[in-house]
């Protein structure tokens, strides 16, 4: 295990056509075979004097798997088997809220996932599970991209609440309209149950997300068939996260430095009820339910 496996970035094609424009930055690992089947290919990144794990959640070959279907568990696993103890995602929601701008960094602060049959525990079977989910996401990671980001004039929001829906297709309006009247903010596919498989494992986790388009029904848009979105971003729009997707090495790199060693965070704690009772032991391949 490379002593630097401690950080990791899971991203989406945006993420991995960064990486592929800077290929001298990237070694492709591959794959890592685990109980619940292979997961996405890991690359090392080494930019400056940053060192980080990639995983891009579609593959490396365009979009490959879609959302509903993205190996969950085995790539939460895999990069706790590397030694992976901090995951920041990578992530281009839709805006729910009307005061956001296509393009802005939003870190969402809580989570609302509405998705269908996706596998989004490790202790399947085990009765093991019954995590608290508040902090939702990583406060000692959110305090150190804040100064990230703001040391790189950045402009973003750290609050926030992000929908995971099922997917593939996008939302209608109607859904929009509910997301917005329980309270979120952002719309997207991708972190639920990442995050919750992270926790399980006592992974910190944090999302940083760039507005990808404004949500269906938010804002009058006609139709462009054949275009990405069909016509919910206008080209305007593109530059601007584009922008902000170009940022993402150079955002990966510097929180990987600047956080600290010493973890003080209630995600590194999350099993602490179960060792007090001894029903799990510090081998945390054993606390794993069979697939």
């Amino acid at each position: 295990m490379n002593p630097r496996d401690t950080f990791a970035v899971i991203g989406g094609n945006d993420a991995h056509k960064v990486l592929a424009a800077n290929q001298r930055y990237a070694t492709r690992l591959g794959p890592v075979p685990t109980p619940f089947g292979l997961s996405g290919p890991l690359y090392r990144v080494r930019t400056g004097d940053a060192h980080f794990l990639f995983l891009p959640r579609h593959g490396d070959a365009g979009h490959e798997v879609a959302a509903p279907w993205v190996n969950y568990r085995a790539n939460i696993y895999a990069l706790k088997e590397r030694g992976v103890s901090r995951i920041m995602a990578w992530s281009g929601p839709g805006a729910v809220e009307v005061t956001l701008e296509v393009g802005q960094y939003v870190m969402p602060s809580d989570l609302i996932d509405d998705t269908r049959g996706r596998e989004s525990s490790f202790f399947k079977g085990t009765g093991l599970g019954f995590l608290r989910q508040s902090p939702v996401f990583c406060p000692q990671m959110r305090r150190a991209a804040s100064l990230v980001l703001d040391r790189l004039g950045l402009k973003h929001r750290d609050h926030g609440t992000y929908a995971c829906t099922q997917g593939p297709r996008l939302e209608t309006p109607a859904e929009v309209k509910r997301l917005r009247s329980w309270g979120a903010h952002l719309v997207g596919m991708t972190l639920a149950p990442e995050v919750f498989l992270a926790r399980e494992l006592e992974i910190c986790y944090l999302p940083i997300c760039y507005v990808a388009n404004v949500a269906e029904g938010i804002r009058e848009r006609p139709a462009r068939p054949g275009e990405l979105f069909e016509g919910l971003i206008e080209r305007a729009e593109k530059e601007a996260v584009q922008g902000a997707v170009a940022r993402y090495l150079e955002i990966a790199g510097q929180l990987s430095r600047t956080l600290p060693d010493d973890r003080d965070c209630p995600c590194a704690h999350a099993m602490d009820p179960y060792r007090r009772e001894g029903r799990v032991e510090e081998d945390w391949h054993t606390w794993i339910g069979k697939p």
